[in-house]
């Protein structure tokens, strides 16, 4: 088959996260089985415009999408058109079999210049995020468009990646068809590291405000107060006018003696900070799927997360983790958990659950295509 996948982003994209991870997983599993996959993106700083990884070649659109919403309401319909320019293009050419159109935000509109197969991929609803990340009218203004622009996807076969966004795609356009797809993470050796000989968590995201990022620093000073040898450790970038307010906030809340900021870290660093931490803190107001709690717990790290994030979905809460309904239990499930006599078993329980979505397991079932 000859596959063209339209996402905004890329995994070599700094603004990339969980959802470009493992939609490479699917598409270099598909191009080593033989199929020709082609994957159209926005192009970055000091990118290459077209390259090939793991048999998948990038196609890279100009010009690159802004921050701020002037920015992307400037930058993106010129983005757009020339998505949309390279994509008739390369249909003109070729024989494509099947299109992938993944709505991360910015959509392709797919439905009105696609004849072929077209496959709507799913990773998140934005929702409650338009709220958390924007100020009225902008936030109202989006959820509207949100909910018009899945209209046009009425009938299109479409993949979620979790129960929690099929509900939301369902209660943008009732009629939608959606899969569920199963995503998983690759095995690690766990490092033969200790737990810190202090109470400890780690945050592991973007520091963007929808990640929850502020809940996590606000929860540590709660935590500090009963456990004043806490510490936080923050790994991830984002916007430098962000993370400045974020180490303003540390200030103000003073706890910058439990907090550590390590910023963008290797894979193999990765993985030791989530061995030595005793819990994944991860307070992000919507996930699309939540890799980072299957990461952790390969290293036998439990997360706390909030209930209907998606995350929920992976976690048996009390057994393979700690899920808390509002910002104000984090610090008290976290003491519980740490002091308790049943961490051990929730540390135990949340690798059994992690090794249960190991990809090696998935492509083992039936494909998708």
């Amino acid at each position: 088959m000859n596959i063209l996948i339209l996402n905004w982003r890329d995994p070599k994209n700094p603004r990339s996260g969980g959802a470009e991870s493992v939609t490479f997983k699917y598409a270099a599993y598909w191009a080593g089985r033989g199929h020709q996959v082609i994957w159209i993106c926005n192009s970055f700083p000091n990118c290459r415009l077209g390259e090939t990884i793991s048999r998948v070649r990038f196609i890279r659109i100009e010009p690159q999408l802004g921050f701020t919403v002037l920015q992307l309401f400037l930058t993106y319909p010129l983005f757009l058109i020339h998505s949309i320019w390279t994509t008739l293009g390369l249909l003109r050419r070729q024989k494509f079999d099947l299109v992938i159109d993944e709505i991360h935000g910015l959509p392709f509109f797919t439905p009105l210049y696609c004849r072929i197969r077209t496959i709507l991929w799913v990773c998140e609803v934005a929702g409650p995020i338009w709220d958390k990340m924007y100020p009225w009218p902008i936030n109202q203004i989006g959820k509207i468009l949100e909910k018009l622009i899945y209209q046009i996807y009425d009938g299109v076969e479409t993949w979620a990646i979790s129960e929690n966004t099929r509900r939301d795609i369902l209660a943008l356009n009732s009629k939608a068809n959606v899969k569920i797809i199963p995503l998983g993470v690759d095995p690690v050796a766990r490092p033969k590291v200790h737990k810190n000989p202090f109470p400890s968590a780690v945050f592991l995201a973007r520091m963007v405000k929808m990640k929850g990022v502020e809940v996590a620093l606000q929860a540590t000073r709660d935590i500090s107060q009963k456990l004043p040898h806490f510490k936080l450790f923050l790994v991830g970038t984002g916007p430098v006018s962000y993370v400045q307010y974020l180490r303003k906030m540390i200030d103000d809340l003073n706890i910058s003696k439990n907090v550590e900021f390590l910023g963008k870290v290797s894979e193999s660093d990765k993985y030791e900070i989530l061995a030595r931490s005793h819990f994944l803190i991860h307070p992000s107001y919507r996930e699309g799927f939540g890799l980072t709690v299957l990461e952790a717990g390969l290293v036998g790290t439990p997360t706390i997360a909030r209930a209907g994030s998606s995350m929920d979905e992976l976690i048996a809460d009390k057994v393979s983790g700690l899920i808390f309904q509002s910002d104000s239990q984090i610090a008290k499930l976290f003491i519980h958990g740490f002091t308790g006599s049943k961490y051990k078993l929730l540390s135990q329980n949340a690798g059994i659950t992690a090794r249960t979505h190991l990809w090696s397991q998935i492509f083992q079932k039936p494909t998708l295509l």
